[in-house]
């Protein structure tokens, strides 16, 4: 499962206008996340006795998460390749070229990317009761509870003067919460917990990142007219 397949075409009235006539080329993103690895980061008893309760927190989510097997390809692949669709469906720009894919292709601008953060933090508790497991659910307690946490930088590159003419940030974070095996099991309307939670991520900022591009394409093009 990964994120490209879970980020719709944002709609805004930017994208309706007429594509620009450029060829926009789209980097594999530098990976820059904190190098760790927590397959044991944090664990330990309860108060109550016979309840478990284990957190633990991976910046590398595609390598190791705890609940929701997560197999993808590396994250900065996938966050570019995703990014590069989205611009592709919105007809911002005459053509879009993903240059892991075709890296000898002539293009105008390039978009380059930093991946900063893909964080999840996955709380889990296991019951070794069922009185205790009722308990916990008449308080509203999860059986498993995910904070995530995505920051990509991008700016926008000329390739005749190597000015960069454009830098913007997708950064946020989400809360996910299941109160039952079976609902971490089907996930979010049948939809990958993890893929679908940073997904919305982006969702929720490419709307201003497509405008922000734009208008810096708009604004370089009128200038070579001149």
């Amino acid at each position: 499962m990964s994120v490209k397949s879970m980020v719709p075409v944002p709609s805004d009235a930017d994208t309706a206008k007429a594509p620009l006539q450029i060829v926009l080329g789209v980097d594999n993103f530098v990976d820059l996340r904190p190098q760790t690895r927590g397959s044991d980061n944090k664990k330990w008893m309860g108060f109550i006795p016979g309840i478990l309760w284990i957190e633990i927190s991976s910046d590398i989510p595609e390598i190791y998460t705890a609940f929701s097997p997560f197999n993808s390809r590396p994250f900065n692949f996938n966050i570019a390749r995703a990014i590069a669709d989205i611009i592709g469906q919105s007809g911002l720009c005459h053509t879009v070229v993903f240059l892991p894919e075709d890296p000898y292709r002539h293009i105008d601008y390039r978009l380059e990317g930093v991946l900063r953060r893909s964080l999840v933090q996955e709380t889990g508790y296991y019951y070794g009761s069922g009185i205790y497991a009722w308990v916990t659910r008449i308080f509203g307690l999860p059986y498993v509870s995910y904070n995530m946490e995505l920051e990509v930088d991008l700016r926008l590159r000329s390739m005749t003067t190597n000015e960069v003419l454009w830098k913007g940030t997708i950064a946020g974070t989400r809360e996910d919460k299941y109160h039952n095996v079976y609902g971490l099991a089907r996930g979010i309307d049948g939809k990958h917990i993890i893929a679908y939670n940073f997904s919305q991520i982006m969702v929720e900022q490419l709307p201003d990142i497509l405008s922000g591009l734009r208008k810096a394409l708009e604004k370089v093009t009128l200038n070579c007219e001149l």
